[in-house]
């Protein structure tokens, strides 16, 4: 089952799924934060939104690069002008 989740036509979806769970996560713990304050949980919800944040970078930057990589393979390149 793990095999065809994440075969490379499944990777973008598993992607962009992903994406919105880190997304959602770091905008719900950033207001969290901002209510809470400086209590202890307030800065435990402020990390896991900062660590959400960059990890939905990171997974941002991996769909564009894969998408460029199956373009490439497909022939199509990319004009910048």
């Amino acid at each position: 089952m793990t095999g065809k989740l994440l075969s490379r036509d499944n990777i973008s979806v598993v992607l962009v799924c992903a994406m919105g769970v880190f997304l959602a996560l770091a905008v719900i713990g950033g207001t969290v934060s901002l209510i809470l304050g400086k209590q202890v949980i307030g800065n435990d919800v402020g990390t896991v939104a900062d660590v959400s944040g960059w990890l939905y970078a990171a997974a941002l930057l991996s769909v564009f690069c894969l998408t460029l990589s199956k373009q490439r393979s497909a022939g199509h390149t990319p004009r910048l002008d």
